[in-house]
């Protein structure tokens, strides 16, 4: 369970408590992702706000926490000092630190695999030692929360939020390494990590960007599966939980008409009966971001964030401190909110403060070079023992000398916010090695065919990952008739590799082998290649059992007739 504060955090809290207007209880209830609206939602390549601009904002708004729209940079550290010093008290500042995906952006932290490596590596030590670097460096930033571990299981192969933001598909493999992750966070209280989403996504076909999504298993197999996932986070002292746009139909009474049952987010059966009371989490809750349509399909914008904060939330993540600051006020004033339950949510808040001791110091000491060193190498192998083979012809390892001409051809969405890098460091590894490298990103089939032959081996890279807002895994439909797929059957060194959804066998089974990596970082990259070299072996184990297409009957019964 979590921690208790000390005598000395809990004077703290009082203290502050006790001095708080409605106004600052009201902005401990909320996080805007930047100092404007939801619509501004974009990426790190974006100019992010200036300190005038933040401090404008808190001056009408006296927010509790805020999220950190820009990569951890130094000059972020200088723009967080400088709200820290305006603030009255001190701000909790919020990132997503999901492996491999968000989070570092330009910064000088250390890149990782995605989470589902450490379900292939399945080594606790390293997902531990993963999840302290992450902390220990972040912290040097000023920053305190982070919205990961994803502790949901990929049931389903076919969902676009988990995959391989997940560690993987069995519930025991998930429980394994979620508590190592979360303490890595937690320990000496660097940073607070927040568990999601409950009650568990993974399940359904569904995004919940664009639709609410249903866990539709049965309360018994719940409890079974997702609920000892739950029950062991929240055992080993989560000190966050975000509930997703997700429904529990058998547990919200809904068991024959599932999509009537509301979204977590807007249930107090999920977020106070079940998640508290029975589970008993003590700590704060965060919802997902408001302004996917999971949630936005439920309640109008004037009665949002009311609904969220009366069914159990005490952050109301990504809403317009405009518009939704003056909607809470209203709402205590004419009692359909009352002062206890703000101070309530306030409460839970000032704690998480006092436990990451940010009264004291909000920002962390730089990492020494020695830790440095030693989270390289966590990064290092990680990756190595993440890579695993899927299909197996022999190949790999390829047999190339010095000097020889090769082509890399990356597969993937060309939209810059969902996918934005290429894997460039598997062309320089290439290029180290002596021989002469040419690269092809989406290329037409008349491209392929000419080139291939021209070449003494030919490196296949998939690079197709979760692709929240577009709703899909689905390998890019913007290449007609992908013949790259059958380029084995005209070359004779043809090596396939999928740097992100490692299902991706189940699209294109005729292909004759399949490496995966979970992983697009620096050194998931340098690992492939001496894997597809044969300078290293591939150690990972496929963290879910591989879909297949079987011969099954349908029941006729359950047609609609016509």
């Amino acid at each position: 369970m979590i921690q208790p504060l000390t005598d000395q955090q809990t004077a703290w809290v009082e203290k502050t408590l006790n001095a708080m207007s409605i106004e600052q209880g009201i902005g401990h209830l909320m996080m805007p992702y930047y100092p404007g609206t939801p619509s501004d939602w974009g990426s790190f390549d974006e100019t992010p706000p200036t300190v005038e601009e933040w401090i404008e904002h808190l001056e009408k708004y006296p927010l509790g926490s805020i999220y950190l729209r820009q990569a951890p940079t130094e000059e972020a550290r200088e723009t967080l000092m400088a709200l820290q010093e305006f603030s009255e008290i001190p701000l909790l500042v919020a990132i997503d630190l999901e492996p491999g995906l968000t989070g570092a952006g330009n910064s000088t932290a250390t890149q990782f695999p995605y989470m589902m490596a450490t379900g292939a590596a399945d080594d606790p030590s390293l997902t531990y030692d993963m999840a302290r670097a992450m902390a220990v460096e972040h912290r040097y930033f000023g920053l305190h929360w982070t919205f990961s571990p994803v502790i949901d299981p990929n049931l389903n192969f076919h969902n676009p939020i988990t995959n391989t933001r997940s560690v993987g598909e069995h519930p025991d493999l998930v429980k394994r390494h979620v508590v190592p992750f979360i303490k890595g966070f937690q320990d000496d209280n660097v940073m607070a990590a927040a568990a999601k989403h409950f009650p568990g996504d993974g399940l359904d076909f569904r995004d919940q960007h664009l639709t609410t999504a249903v866990n539709h298993l049965p309360m018994a197999q719940w409890r079974e599966t997702y609920g000892k996932i739950w029950q062991s986070a929240i055992d080993s002292g989560v000190m966050t939980v975000m509930p997703g746009h997700i429904s529990l139909p058998d547990y919200q009474g809904f068991s024959d008409n599932p999509e009537k049952a509301p979204p977590a987010t807007l249930s107090s059966r999920i977020q106070v009966e079940l998640l508290r009371e029975e589970l008993g989490f003590q700590g704060v809750v965060i919802s997902d971001a408001t302004p996917m349509i999971g949630m936005t399909a439920w309640a109008s914008n004037s009665e949002r964030i009311v609904q969220n904060v009366l069914a159990g939330s005490d952050v109301y993540l990504f809403g317009d401190s405009g518009r939704d600051f003056n909607i809470l006020m209203e709402a205590v004033n004419d009692g359909r909110l009352s002062e206890e339950r703000v101070r309530q949510s306030a409460r839970r808040v000032l704690e998480l403060k006092a436990r990451l001791g940010l009264d004291r110091d909000p920002f962390g000491p730089a990492p020494s070079e020695s830790q440095k060193s030693a989270f390289a190498a966590t990064a290092r192998t990680l990756a190595e023992s993440a890579i695993t083979i899927i299909r197996d012809d022999g190949r790999p390892p390829v047999s190339l000398e010095s000097g020889d001409r090769v082509l890399t051809i990356t597969i993937k969405y060309d939209v810059p916010s969902v996918s934005p890098l290429d894997l460039e460091v598997v062309d320089e590894e290439l290029s180290s090695r002596g021989f002469k490298v040419e690269h092809l990103l989406n290329p037409s089939n008349t491209e392929h065919a000419e080139q291939a032959p021209n070449y003494a081996a030919v490196f296949v890279n998939m690079h197709v990952s979760p692709d929240m807002r577009l709703g899909t895994l689905r390998l890019p439909g913007g290449i007609p008739v992908p013949q790259w797929m059958s380029l084995h059957r005209e070359h004779p060194q043809v090596i396939y590799t999928t740097f992100g959804n490692p299902y991706t066998l189940y699209e294109m089974p005729q292909v004759n082998n399949l490496v995966a990596t979970f992983g697009t970082s620096d050194e998931s990259q340098k690992a492939a290649v001496r894997v597809w070299l044969g300078e290293s072996e591939a150690r990972g184990s496929l963290p879910f059992t591989q879909p297949e297409v079987s011969v099954r009957p349908i029941d006729l019964n359950d047609l609609n007739s016509t």
